[in-house]
């Protein structure tokens, strides 16, 4: 329910002061407050006023067409000095507001402060008689920035109920729009406007003579709104109208005709032309319930832009009141070239009557059924607004399937894919912490080790002959169940190791690795260590993306020819192969079964990727998630290894990993949990070699499962849902009876909307390994919505 406050100025005038009561209640029912006080007098306030009309209404020197004015005629033709008008505004508001602020008045704002809410819509309705009075901006009055949701609306002193006889019953609005004398005038846009209201029912008079209005207001269906565009005046206080090139006719010329359609159920009267005071004054004689007009000549512009906020603010279920404060607020944003056009709207209210809503105007109008708001230029026409759900809803459909095009045209191009894998890095670093695997040791070369390791003095590589025959000769005795030596060694064993060349070649726990060529990039390639079985070589070609970073393990690759490496696995696969093996778990390359997975090779397209690199057999590297991923495994230096300093059971039935972790070798990559693109911030390939053995072990074990995506169908209905979802949000929107509500229910839907989906996404990720697509669909509620509102809606 709206709440009523009634400020009554009498006994007085600003040059001697006035009395004033102020009550306060429910609207409909008797006030529960009733204070009085006094307002002090302020004759400066009439000058002021008449200094900023007189410049409003002035004639610009440039001649420009901002501003029509009253000239003798009556009829407004041309434009007011910008700078005095601003000027002029500004000094009448700030000695507006100090008279309000007096300490006589202070009781009275003291109890309005006290008393009303912020959010709660309020009707501020004030009583007075005086002229002058009624013309100052209330509007900018304090009080209103206070409380949005207030507005003030002028009243007779003397009122009454109208006598309403039976209405008959009707399912659309009926409104009578007149357009009278339009001379140099754009009534076009008016009628426009209108006809977008959802079920009304408009009868059109152009430049009717005074018989045919009189006919029409006699109707006997009634009539809910009257609306007048056209040329009008207030000359000497007497409200006229000029209903066409030849007639000028007053409301007392009118007031038979009015007052029986008042009674017939006419509750609003809309007068979208210049200086309506003394229409509204004439118009509350007849108890007419709710008048809106202009208190001052006004550009077509700046009409039809109130004309069009009020309408569509008023016919999707907004307080009449509420519709109007809407409308004046949008005409700010014409103020530098049409000065205080916020100034103009006034609203002339019976106290008697409950102020309707649009709903209220017939039996089947549903709050739902508002008109567009699009933006409207002086060129441009309104569409017609969607009236029944059903036209609603395939308004609604358009919207989404516009959007579903456009998301899948632009996934198409590969637009997303960044935004995909910095969100699938985020998701992985979100997931809950995990343990070291325990079946991997590395034994890293440290920049240390490679200046102080033996035969330091001869290497050829990271790792010397002597240091190399070293670190096995140990290992052997620890007996762990495989060696995989992720350095380089193409070049032959030094003739003064010959205990090093049986080594390689005897030792069948031994993975040694090569490099693949591409000629696509010219790279070379590198070639195996010579004398050691092809079977005991893989490959350690990576695959990054073009971020650089490495997502992928690239488990099986057909080389090329021409290539020095002919191994078809890589180092980490056939280091996990040979150790499930041990235990009786074998690998089927024609199901692609590993223990309990099946290992699905990566598609071009899958999850948030688009066309990538996707040759041979390539898996999503579901790293463990550490805090640093360099601590997959249990570490040891060289030194430490050769030194003795470690126990059998830390590399018993364990894979060995050897690799180089100096930065001088540059052997590193940036992964999902690199800050930065910068070496500091990049992983060693020992470390990366063991993530990737740790995942098909764990897999075959049925500990981890690894990372899947949808086929393309799934993402196809992943998007849909999420469309949907949109398209329920831009539904609910169009039923919320306020706009301050619905834009800040749309708004908390889609932030929920966009929370819930970031969930959905961390919990398919991190409990059921599944990467799905998170960008259109992050951007698809929000384009249904914008699509929706601002260009199906257009």
């Amino acid at each position: 329910m709206n709440k009523r406050v009634t400020l009554k100025l009498y006994e007085g005038s600003l040059t001697e002061g006035f009395s004033v009561i102020l009550q306060m209640g429910d609207e409909g029912k008797s006030p529960v407050l009733e204070l009085s006080g006094r307002l002090p007098a302020s004759p400066v306030l009439s000058k002021q006023y008449q200094q900023w009309q007189t410049a409003y209404r002035q004639q610009d020197p440039l001649h420009s067409p901002h501003r029509i004015k009253a000239v003798e005629t009556g009829l407004p033709t041309n434009v007011a000095m910008v700078e005095d008008c601003h000027r002029l505004s500004a000094q009448l508001g700030e000695t507006f507001n100090t008279w309000l602020r007096s300490a006589l008045f202070r009781p009275v704002r003291d109890k309005l402060l006290e008393r009303l809410q912020p959010n709660e819509t309020t009707q501020l309705i004030l009583q007075t008689q005086d002229t002058t009075v009624q013309r100052l901006p209330w509007h900018l009055w304090e009080i209103c920035s206070r409380y949005p949701a207030l507005e003030i609306a002028l009243s007779a002193p003397v009122y009454e109920s109208a006598d309403i006889s039976a209405v008959s019953s009707r399912d659309r609005v009926r409104i009578l729009a007149i357009f009278g004398n339009d001379k140099d005038l754009d009534t076009a846009t008016d009628r426009t406007l209108l006809k977008a209201l959802p079920h009304a029912e408009i009868q059109y008079l152009q430049e009717p003579d005074r018989p045919t209005l009189d006919a029409c207001l006699w109707d006997q269906k009634g009539w809910d709104i009257l609306f007048f565009a056209g040329h009008s005046a207030t000359p000497e206080g007497v409200g006229e109208l000029s209903i066409n090139r030849n007639d000028t006719i007053t409301i007392a010329q009118l007031k038979h005709s009015l007052r029986k359609a008042v009674s017939r159920g006419l509750k609003i009267a809309i007068f979208n032309s210049c200086d309506g005071v003394g229409l509204a004054q004439s118009l509350a004689d007849l108890r007419l319930s709710q008048i809106i007009v202009m208190r001052e000549v006004v550009s077509d512009r700046v009409a039809h832009t109130f004309l069009k906020s009020f309408l569509a603010a008023f016919s999707r279920g907004e307080a009449l009141y509420l519709a109007v404060r809407e409308a004046r607020e949008k005409l700010y944003a014409l103020e530098d070239i049409f000065p205080c056009a916020s100034w103009l709207p006034i609203i002339y209210h019976n106290p008697a009557d409950l102020s309707p809503h649009w709903q209220d105007l017939s039996t089947q109008n549903l709050p739902d059924q508002a008109i567009s708001t699009q933006a409207l230029s002086s060129q441009a026409m309104l569409q017609p607004a969607e009236g029944s759900p059903s036209r609603r809803l395939s308004r609604l459909l358009l919207s989404q399937l516009g959007v579903v095009i456009a998301l899948l045209g632009i996934q198409s191009f590969g637009w997303f894919q960044g935004w995909e894998l910095k969100m699938f890095d985020q998701l992985m670093r979100l997931r809950e912490k995990e343990n070291r695997d325990p079946r991997i040791v590395v034994v890293e070369v440290t920049e240390d080790d490679v200046r102080s390791q033996p035969g330091a003095d001869t290497r050829r590589g990271s790792l010397s002959d002597k240091a190399l025959l070293a670190a096995l000769t140990t290992l052997e005795t620890l007996k762990p169940r495989l060696i995989g030596l992720d350095i380089y060694r193409d070049f032959p064993v030094r003739a003064d190791e010959p205990m090093l060349k049986t080594a390689l070649a005897e030792m069948d726990n031994l993975i040694m690795v090569c490099e693949g060529s591409d000629e696509s990039i010219n790279k070379a390639g590198i070639s195996p260590p010579q004398g050691v079985p092809p079977d005991r070589v893989g490959f350690i070609d990576a695959v990054t993306d073009p971020d650089g970073v490495l997502r992928r393990q690239l488990f099986y690759i057909t080389q090329a020819a021409s290539s020095p490496c002919q191994s078809s696995v890589n180092l980490s696969a056939l280091l996990a192969l040979r150790y499930l093996a041990a235990d009786g778990i074998n690998f089927d390359e024609e199901s692609l079964q590993l223990g309990k997975t099946m290992l699905t090779p990566l598609e071009a397209n899958d999850g948030g990727y688009h066309n990538i690199y996707a040759e041979g057999y390539q898996l999503l590297l579901n790293y463990r998630n550490l805090d640093d991923p360099a601590d997959i495994a249990e570490r040891v230096t060289l030194a430490e290894l050769l030194s003795g300093n470690v126990s059998e059971a830390a590399f018993l039935d364990r894979i060995v990993l050897i690799g180089t972790t100096a930065s001088s070798f540059k052997d590193a990559l940036p992964t999902p949990y690199s800050r930065g693109l910068t070496t500091e911030n990049q992983t060693s390939g020992v470390f990366l070699q063991a993530h990737m053995i740790s995942q098909l072990l764990s897999a075959a074990l049925g500990e981890r499962a690894l990372l899947r995506t949808w086929p393309q169908w799934g993402e196809i209905l992943w998007l849909l849902v999420w469309i949907g979802a949109g398209g329920v949000i831009a539904f609910s929107w169009n039923r919320q009876n306020s706009q301050r509500t619905a834009n800040g229910r749309i708004l908390l839907a889609l932030l929920s909307a966009e929370l819930g989906l970031l969930g959905l996404c961390w919990l398919l990720l991190a409990k059921a390994h599944y990467w799905v697509p998170w960008v259109p669909a992050a951007i698809a509620p929000v384009a249904v919505v914008v699509t929706d509102k601002f260009v199906v809606d257009r």
